[in-house]
């Protein structure tokens, strides 16, 4: 059976997430043989007119739209997300927007367990640390990565997702909108184990330790991405957005290289990228920085 994957878009013409998701299908396409592809969106973002629009519409395989009465674009988009299990039949592997495929992903798609995750290298951020104190909530010691989910069609997933679309209403009630809460409680709760997949399926660049070498995945970060050009994804979607065009010179480069930065000078990133001579070298570059600020 062809590997199955899932993306939730809900886009308007002022933001890039349309954009985001046309990349992101792209590398999918170019690197995963015989990927099928479903737009998961609302019925608003399927009737606009866009150019990243129109490129999906030629790249996937399928679209599933929801109609929404009413909540802003991140509520019905985490909404969507949180109800994607219920809603797409048979096993699937969900992706990001903010995503960049690198390597062959069938072998994700064929993760053992009913739900599979990378562990998460950041620290929950203020908001939901504070809601969890203000609900006397647990998070698990080890949390996982929403941006990439190994998703079998089991009665435990169904359930699981279930509960977290309660909880994150709740979360979200105090104003707190971000999906990991809801999937780290819920999972929790429901003692689902968790297959806890190679961090080369989900390398959170962001975080500058990318835990990685070689990755399938890169995930980047959605928020401020007009005011960023650090990546690949990012000069692609802006393209994207003001010519109407796919730069496939640019995203060839990217398919061969597995290079999805614009500028190199960490040495996680020649790490990622499976150089180790450069990222010696851009340790011994910082060090001397470091030693020359320090020293006046």
């Amino acid at each position: 059976m062809a590997p199955h994957f899932v993306y939730v878009l809900v886009a308007s013409e002022k933001d890039m997430f349309a954009e985001m998701a046309s990349v992101s299908a792209a590398t999918l396409r170019e690197t995963t043989p015989g990927a099928r592809i479903t737009i998961l969106s609302d019925t608003a973002t399927r009737d606009l007119q866009s150019p990243a629009i129109k490129f999906l519409d030629s790249i996937a395989d399928n679209w599933i739209c929801e109609a929404f009465a009413q909540g802003s674009g991140l509520e019905r988009s985490r909404r969507l997300k949180l109800t994607c299990r219920g809603l797409v039949e048979g096993d699937f592997v969900y992706l990001d927007c903010d995503t960049l495929i690198a390597r062959d992903l069938t072998p994700l798609a064929r993760h053992s367990g009913d739900f599979s995750a990378v562990r998460d290298i950041g620290e929950p951020l203020p908001p939901i640390q504070a809601l969890v104190g203000e609900k006397d909530w647990t998070l698990p010691a080890k949390r996982f990565n929403s941006g990439v989910l190994g998703l079998r069609d089991t009665p435990r997933v169904h359930a699981m997702f279930k509960d977290a679309l309660a909880l994150w209403e709740e979360a979200a009630a105090g104003g707190v909108y971000f999906d990991q809460l809801a999937f780290w409680l819920a999972v929790e709760r429901a003692a689902l184990p968790v297959t806890w997949l190679a961090s080369s399926f989900n390398a959170q660049i962001t975080m500058k330790s990318y835990a990685a070498n070689r990755p399938h995945v890169f995930h980047g970060f959605s928020l401020q991405f007009a005011e960023r050009d650090t990546t690949v994804l990012h000069v692609l979607a802006k393209q994207l957005k003001t010519d109407g065009l796919m730069d496939r010179g640019l995203l060839a480069t990217f398919i061969e290289t597995g290079n999805p930065w614009t500028r190199l000078s960490r040495p996680g990133q020649y790490v990622a990228l499976g150089r180790p001579v450069g990222a010696a070298a851009a340790a011994l570059r910082l060090l001397l920085k470091t030693e020359k600020s320090v020293g006046g």
